[in-house]
């Protein structure tokens, strides 16, 4: 069997071919063509996965697709993504217009859903029966794996860590969703470059503030990269970023009882100096139990969200075989 998983953002769709056994035939990075509006879009996906039918016509070919945003995974609709410049980008009956493009009906999940996935079959080789995955970037996600199945909820949006409120709902600090107190505002790249902005107004003579003025592009390497030379104020940067992250995992593990939670995204490239503090948080809970055996691990995979549909396009097409 061949799977396909199509990893959308907003600048790029990535698609991977791999088999059964794990193997990864081809990648493909697309510029989105936010200007060809849906219909292009869908042909630009679409024209591949003809491709792949054609060229592998003896097997069965399986397509998964993980998008950003609020995702109907049993209809196979994108209820709404801020991160697509489409003239509409709300109740895109995505599954529908792939499948009449290529007769294949596709999964259609979040896509920090099938990363989870992808870490859960990829990195821990599906060891590990209740398991968090956490996605580090300008955004926070979440997938979880619940008794070793993809758990998405009620609505297909399980997952959405990053709008935990760990502050006050009024006076925390402004998030991307438009609420206050978010995870996502204090460990999310925009949250890390807030505080960073602000050192560097502090403590213009550190050498974090001589990074930032060297360039007008904020990347949070500047701040692991200062870190990394001992710098104290990128190193507090991080040591708060750990310290939040960890109220986070820390309230979902107790209210899930996990067994292994695993950081993946370009900001967990910073964990040699955030993981100190985010595990003094957790070491610190009261309530023990929960945390006694609890794993936390990095994925290094740059490629895990679509890895992760092309995995669980095959998982899922193989379960419903056998039903």
């Amino acid at each position: 069997m061949i799977g396909i998983g199509v990893d959308i953002g907003g600048t790029f769709v990535k698609l991977y071919v791999m088999n059964d056994h794990g193997e990864i035939f081809r990648k493909e990075k697309l510029e989105t063509n936010a200007a060809a509006g849906e219909k292009g879009f869908v042909a630009q996906i679409g024209d591949f996965i003809n491709h792949i039918k054609a060229e592998f016509a003896d097997q069965r070919v399986a397509v998964a697709v993980g998008a950003p945003g609020d995702v109907d995974h049993e209809k196979g609709i994108l209820r709404y993504t801020p991160n697509l410049k489409f003239t509409r980008v709300k109740d895109w009956a995505l599954a529908e217009q792939l499948e009449k493009y290529t007769s294949i009906r596709p999964y259609i999940a979040n896509d920090a859903t099938l990363a989870a996935w992808g870490v859960y079959e990829a990195d821990l080789k599906r060891k590990g029966t209740n398991v968090l995955i956490v996605t580090l970037g300008t955004g926070i996600g979440g997938g979880l794996i619940i008794n070793k199945e993809l758990y998405q909820g009620s609505h297909g949006t399980a997952g959405e860590i990053g709008h935990m409120k760990i502050a006050d709902i009024k006076t925390g600090p402004l998030c991307g969703c438009g609420a206050h107190g978010c995870l996502e505002a204090f460990v999310g790249t925009i949250g890390i470059k807030r505080r960073a902005l602000q050192s560097a107004v502090d403590y213009p003579d550190s050498l974090l503030a001589k990074l930032l003025k060297q360039t007008s592009d904020f990347k949070v390497e500047l701040v692991a990269q200062a870190a990394a030379q001992g710098c104290p104020q990128a190193l507090q940067i991080w040591k708060d970023t750990g310290y939040y992250l960890g109220i986070g995992i820390a309230n979902l593990a107790l209210i899930l009882d996990l067994d292994t939670v695993v950081l993946t995204g370009g900001v967990s490239g910073a964990a040699p100096y955030f993981r100190p503090a985010l595990e003094q948080v957790l070491n610190a809970q009261q309530i023990k139990t929960p945390f006694t055996k609890l794993t936390l691990c990095i994925s290094k995979n740059p490629d895990i969200g679509g890895v992760g549909a092309a995995m669980y396009a095959i998982y899922r097409t193989q379960q419903d075989a056998r039903k």
